[in-house]
């Protein structure tokens, strides 16, 4: 009698992989005593102090992430270290990314591996990344449990939060392990928050040294801010610069337009990027979104844009919200507000995070993130920091209170509330991240073995604060989520300024913030604080400390430092008159998977080249997709299955040139399967199925023995979904197999399963 099976992926044990296609890792899925368990997954101190509820219905979908680790760690460490040694001939010589990810990116090969492994599970891939760091995939809690050697439980935590979490690490084979080095959103504990504290303007107290700016409700302005930091004699206003904003939530534009109208700043354009399919509708934390565009637009109004990078609040959203604007590579000072104690984080997560912020270093991104609003104590009760702050190429940024005298600046301290809940500026001790070493000289620290947060610090009193427009009124925001934001706009006056005196940007700004800060100026680049004020726990004291780290800036004095001016003496000689370039020649387009490769012929006298993009042809408007492009060459990374149109330009001291030819191309993803084989058997037949991306033919190969093939079964219908039902076959009998499809050119061939008929 015939047994109808219910359809299960093959390797979830009705069909099991013996033998892999050519190129993949040979299986050992079958045999979990060959399984290699990856540390950093569970998170047992959620779990400790939560309710279980049961089980992950097996039909829940999941959506995770697999990480890759990076290639030539070794390396990478070395060309860090010199790109940001003055003394080095690197100094300051960044990468692209198209260079980092030659040099560094995991392989080709291994992202293939992973991509074949995952779907040989019955995952579906989701999202793939240009740096192939990151593969995103979903599919059934039933499928997850048996690709792992988990179960996935429910929890509620006492805060009301449901989640989901793994009982144990998962699992993976030993000939994939390697390719692996984390996987991102088997839990759902974590949800990432804002460092902000907010007060109607109406409802704030007025009592020095309360509300100590002149704007609404006494709230910092724009103008107070320069004042106050030092800036008010600098021209530099972020010219030419593109700052970036990490974000888990949207906003409402009609609130930055009235802030920047009520002070009569310039509009600076904002470009919002959507990650995950996040909607940018405005939500609980739509006030972090607003009041970071604000006080960047606030003390870089002169900036190109600001690219606001918004992605779901999951540990998935989190890392590929952070991958998208390494990969970008388009801002080079970005700040973010959100956060999580370090120690809920899990290390597969921090590790993952941690290549994303290396590759912004090597790229020359600079990435500022608050130090968290609970003091010492971020996670509540024991003392702990914040990540991305704690990262060890971030630069963490912790709270002060300012005082003013008459508009100038008097003194700071340590933000401190007296309680965690009243708030206090973060810092203190990873548990995670060995010391640096830009922090190893240092004598004060907390620590000399591990990393000390935070690096640098700036007014986050909510009671010094800033005034804000947010849903149509005025608010007073506090919090170390005002003080990131603003070290990312003084730093576009820095590179503003770095750029006319023929200086690479300031990228990872540690290691020069620390050179200045032990060097015989500190005094009035920084404002230290050092009166002894606790922000909870750790002392402000002279020099550098885990309370305010190195100080606040004192604006035009640390810009000097961080910008140098040329030091080239002036030539009396005639200086050659020095014209636009003529248009680049010969542009052309080449598509490939999710991308379109440029080149064109050089231009004389071009010193950099602006590439322009558009849906239509003739509609490559006037806003360069990417600028500063120094190579005849150039690769764009969109989405497959539309047609792009480009033209360039090319670009001197004396303007920009007339555009060149058009060139289009239409990237399209490579045939390929997108889902795992699936099938239901019986006693003399068994139905196969499989889905690809692309419509192509379908032929199963097939026989007693792995070794050889001998019988096959095909349809030369081009189809995306594919059933072949094999039939005649013996009972009780073990039969191997092989489906492949084809469509023009390409072939994709599975690896080899088997399975037993009943």
């Amino acid at each position: 009698m015939k047994v109808a099976l219910k359809q299960f992926p093959l390797c979830l044990g009705l069909l099991v992989a013996v033998a892999m296609a050519a190129g993949a890792p040979p299986s050992c899925w079958a045999d979990s005593s060959a399984r290699v368990r990856l540390a950093g997954h569970v998170p047992a101190r959620s779990m400790a102090s939560a309710r279980r509820l049961g089980r992950l219905p097996a039909v829940a979908q999941m959506r995770f992430s697999f990480t890759l680790p990076l290639r030539n760690q070794q390396a990478l460490d070395d060309l860090l270290r010199r790109i940001y040694d003055p003394a080095d001939p690197l100094y300051g010589h960044y990468l692209t990314v198209p260079q980092f990810i030659e040099r560094f990116a995991p392989s080709v090969a291994d992202y293939e591996a992973v991509k074949r492994y995952a779907r040989g599970l019955g995952l579906t891939i989701t999202g793939t990344h240009a740096n192939r760091t990151v593969l995103d995939v979903a599919g059934p809690a039933a499928v997850v449990e048996a690709a792992f050697d988990v179960q996935m439980h429910q929890f509620q935590a006492h805060s009301g939060h449901s989640f989901f979490a793994p009982d144990r690490e998962p699992g993976v084979p030993n000939a994939i392990a390697s390719c692996i080095s984390g996987m991102v959103g088997l839990d759902s504990s974590a949800a990432w928050h804002t460092h902000s504290h907010a007060a109607r303007a109406t409802d704030a107290p007025m009592a020095t040294p309360y509300q100590i700016g002149t704007g609404p409700g006494g709230g910092m302005t724009p103008k107070d801010i320069t004042t106050a930091y030092n800036l008010g004699s600098v021209s530099a206003n972020g010219a030419g610069q593109t700052l970036a904003l990490f974000q888990l939530d949207g906003y409402t534009p009609s609130d930055i337009a009235t802030y920047a109208s009520y002070y009569g700043l310039r509009a600076v354009p904002l470009q919002n990027v959507l990650v995950d399919s996040f909607s940018g509708a405005p939500g609980s934390g739509a006030g972090e979104v607003t009041l970071d565009i604000e006080l960047q637009m606030a003390l870089a109004p002169g900036a190109s844009k600001i690219m606001v990078y918004m992605g779901p609040n999951t540990s998935k959203g989190v890392l590929d919200t952070y991958n998208r604007i390494a990969t970008d590579n388009i801002a080079k000072q970005i700040s973010s507000s959100w956060g999580l104690s370090e120690g809920e984080s899990g290390s597969s997560f921090l590790n993952s995070e941690n290549a994303i912020f290396r590759q912004m270093a090597a790229q020359g991104q600079t990435v500022y993130a608050a130090a968290g609003d609970s003091g010492a104590y971020d996670n509540g009760n024991t003392l702990s920091v914040d990540d991305p702050a704690s990262q060890p190429y971030v630069t963490g940024v912790g709270g002060t209170t300012l005082y003013l005298s008459s508009g100038s600046y008097n003194r700071e301290s340590t933000w401190n509330a007296g309680t965690i809940n009243g708030g206090a500026g973060g810092g203190g001790v990873s548990a995670f991240w060995p010391i640096p070493t830009w922090q190893q000289q240092l004598g004060n620290v907390a620590s000399s073995v591990m990393r000390n947060v935070p690096d640098v610090a700036l007014n986050s009193d909510p009671g010094t604060g800033y005034s804000i427009y947010f849903q149509g009124k005025w608010w007073i925001y506090g919090g170390t989520s005002c003080a990131a934001p603003l070290w990312a706009a003084f730093t576009a006056r820095v590179n503003q300024q770095r750029a006319a005196g023929g200086l690479a940007p300031l990228g990872f700004a540690n290691p020069v913030l620390y050179q200045v800060g032990t060097g015989t100026g500190y005094g009035t680049t920084f404002h230290d604080v050092a009166d002894s004020t606790t922000n909870l726990y750790y002392p402000a004291i002279t020099g550098y400390d885990n309370a305010t780290g190195w100080g606040s800036f004192n604006g035009a004095n640390l810009l000097a430092a961080l910008a140098p001016a040329s030091s080239s003496t002036t030539s009396t000689s005639t200086t050659p008159t020095v014209t636009a370039p003529a248009a680049p020649a010969g542009l052309k387009a080449s598509a490939g998977n999710a991308t379109v490769a440029l080149s064109w012929t050089a231009s004389s006298g071009a010193t950099s080249y602006n590439v322009y993009r558009g849906t239509a042809a003739g509609r490559e408007g006037t806003t360069p997709v990417r600028t500063g492009i120094t190579a005849t060459s150039f690769t764009d990374s969109v989405a497959n299955g539309a047609t792009y149109y480009y033209k360039v330009a090319a670009v001197n001291s004396a303007g920009r040139s007339a555009l060149s030819n058009e060139a289009y191309a239409t990237p399209t993803a490579p045939l390929a399967f997108s889902s795992g084989v699936y099938g239901t058997i019986g006693t003399t037949s068994a139905k196969i199925q499989w889905s690809t991306n692309l419509a192509s033919s379908s032929v199963i190969r097939y026989g007693t023995s792995s070794g050889s093939l001998t019988k096959s079964l095909s349809s030369s219908t081009l189809v995306t979904s594919h059933v072949l039902t094999l039939s005649s076959l013996a009972r009780r009998t073990i039969y191997y197999f092989q489906v492949s499809s084809s469509a023009g050119s390409s072939t994709v061939t599975s690896q080899t399963y088997y399975f037993k008929t009943q």
